[in-house]
């Protein structure tokens, strides 16, 4: 899980493209059939209000850290064991990187969601067809940003119960 965390975008689009050029190797042999270009387009749609969707709840959850952060005690180094454990979280090298994560998470779903959108409203009906394995790949790292996102909000909330 910590290599995950150390290089997550590298592992969210490596394995979003492994997946699209699987789908596409089935779609080749005929084992697969792509959907109607109407069908792609609505779900570029979907896709991409539910990345800019998914974008705000952790925007909404990154500006909570912050906020709680700036309203955090400053901790002395003699004084450290009668601090709180969001006190030392707030102070340790892991709050960084989880608001870089968490940065880095908003900062995927804009662009998977917003090149989704540009796509779908200039791209010619060949374009719309590569649209169809953008869409995959966009399912994929939406999920996955959620799934870390919610690994991390655990993973807080985990502080609490030894608090």
């Amino acid at each position: 899980m910590d290599q995950y965390f150390k290089r997550p975008l590298f592992y969210d689009y490596g394995l979003s493209l492994l997946i699209c050029l699987f789908v596409y190797y089935l779609s080749c042999n005929q084992r697969l059939i792509i959907p109607n270009i109407d069908d792609i387009k609505s779900s570029t749609t979907d896709l991409s209000t539910i990345g800019l969707t998914l974008a705000g709840f952790i925007l909404t959850l990154l500006t909570v850290l912050v906020t709680f952060k700036v309203g955090s005690k400053v901790i002395e180094d003699e004084h450290e064991s009668e601090a709180g454990v969001f006190d030392l979280f707030f102070k340790s090298r892991l709050y960084y990187e989880t608001i870089h994560l968490l940065k880095n998470g908003i900062k995927s779903l804009m662009f998977v969601s917003l090149i989704g959108f540009f796509v779908k409203l200039i791209g010619s009906s060949q374009l719309i067809l590569c649209l169809y394995y953008w869409n995959l790949g966009s399912l994929i790292i939406i999920s996955m940003t959620l799934l870390r996102s919610l690994l991390i909000l655990d993973r807080i909330l985990h502080l609490q119960k030894v608090s």
